[in-house]
């Protein structure tokens, strides 16, 4: 397990110091630099980010609330370690949260919601598949999910499908093979399809079949790595 290590915060105009401390750990943790099962103490946090202990405190128990963080009897705070079945649970609840929202945006969105997605897609599959590429890809999967689930018109599923998606990012810390992004990508032109289309049967059952083959993946890379 590597040592704690963390820049000075940079205030952001347009972020709280709380928000601000949430952010620098947040972005800390779902890309690696911290490693599953570092303690987070408070003092150290506060210490190396040069702020006082009190937005440090919230940050942590706004990732505790996440699930990103886990805190213990005597409220030491330690980034979650995810089992295959924290893993398991956390795609069948995207499932059952992602599907009805594609059936529900299928019904909702228009060509001038729809063609910006449209358009992005078609701009990632004409690039050549390097690491930018992956990067480039990764916006993409964020602004496509989310615009479908805040499409769905119900405010309460699109806070719980972020809140997973977010946890899926805690656990996501390998590269992943650009042939499974490739899948991926006529993945999500299939969703786009139906909804176009409005077809909304169609575009429930792409999003869950989607995710279920993220699903397989991942429970393949936690069987290798265990």
């Amino acid at each position: 397990m590597s040592d704690l290590v963390l820049s000075p915060l940079s205030l952001q105009p347009h972020l709280s110091l709380v928000d601000a401390v949430y952010e620098t750990l947040l972005e800390a943790i779902v890309s690696g630099r911290i490693d599953s099962g570092t303690i987070l103490s408070e003092v150290v946090v506060a210490d190396q980010l040069q702020v006082s202990r009190t937005p440090v405190h919230d940050a942590l128990r706004q990732l505790a609330k996440d699930g990103l963080v886990e805190r213990s009897n005597n409220r030491r705070a330690k980034v979650t370690r995810f089992t295959r079945d924290d893993v398991y649970e956390i795609f069948e609840l995207r499932k059952y949260l992602e599907g009805p929202a594609a059936e529900l945006a299928a019904l909702r969105m228009d060509r001038r919601q729809l063609q910006p997605l449209r358009d992005h897609a078609d701009a990632l599959a004409a690039k050549p598949r390097d690491e930018e590429w992956r990067m480039a890809w990764a916006v993409f999967d964020e602004e496509f999910h989310h615009t479908i689930a805040s499409s769905s018109g119900n405010s309460r599923l699109t806070r719980d499908i972020g809140r997973y998606r977010l946890l899926h990012r805690g656990f996501n810390k390998t590269k992943t093979e650009l042939a499974s992004l490739e899948q991926a990508l006529s993945e999500h032109y299939e969703i786009l399809d139906a909804l176009e289309t409005h077809d909304s049967v169609r575009a429930r059952d792409a999003m869950i079949a989607h995710i279920a083959t993220w699903q397989t993946y991942f429970m393949q890379v936690i069987e290798l790595s265990t």
